[in-house]
């Protein structure tokens, strides 16, 4: 845990200035730690790992940013703007963002059982569907896992990442 805890830890607490930027930076660095963390059955696991953003796109420069000339288990990161199920479905990571969050249901379900590991900048996501919620706690960035919905499709979760998750997410 303590590599984790590191790697986590730095971006967990966000700076009064700015808070708005610092908080978009941190949740994409999440974004790109849960690429590393999550394994993605072997007929989905080739070529670029793709993140999908639905939504206004306001994380979209700040994953670039943290993305840029890195890798996640050997596979190259790419980001796409999505607004479609289909294009959803062509995804590894699916970042829904709060201006979605009225169809966090309707896209979850549309995605179900695909290995599309679902992450919510929105409240009761993790009810909805959603596999990974963001959660602002004390001031600082955190998050929820849903175990069950990321097993069912596909989706295996280090023990390492789900040490470090907030408590109350749903597990089998």
């Amino acid at each position: 845990m303590p590599v984790v805890a590191a790697v986590f830890g730095c971006a967990a607490t966000s700076a009064a200035d700015n808070a708005g930027v610092v908080e978009a930076r941190i949740k994409a660095a999440f974004v790109y730690n849960f690429a590393r963390f999550i394994e993605w059955p072997s007929s989905s696991a080739e070529g670029p790992l793709r993140i999908g953003i639905q939504g206004r796109g306001d994380l979209v420069s700040p994953l670039e940013e943290v993305i840029r000339g890195k890798t996640a288990n050997g596979r190259s990161l790419e980001i796409a703007h999505v607004g479609t199920t289909s294009e959803a479905e062509r995804c590894d990571i699916l970042l829904i963002e709060r201006s979605e969050a009225g169809r966090v249901r309707e896209i979850v379900q549309a995605l179900s059982g695909k290995p599309v590991l679902t992450v919510c900048d929105s409240d009761n996501c993790l009810r909805d569907g959603a596999m990974i919620a963001f959660r602002i706690v004390d001031d600082s960035v955190r998050f929820q896992i849903n175990q069950e919905a990321a097993e069912h499709s596909g989706l295996k979760i280090s023990s390492q990442l789900l040490k470090v998750a907030l408590p109350g997410g749903k597990r089998p």
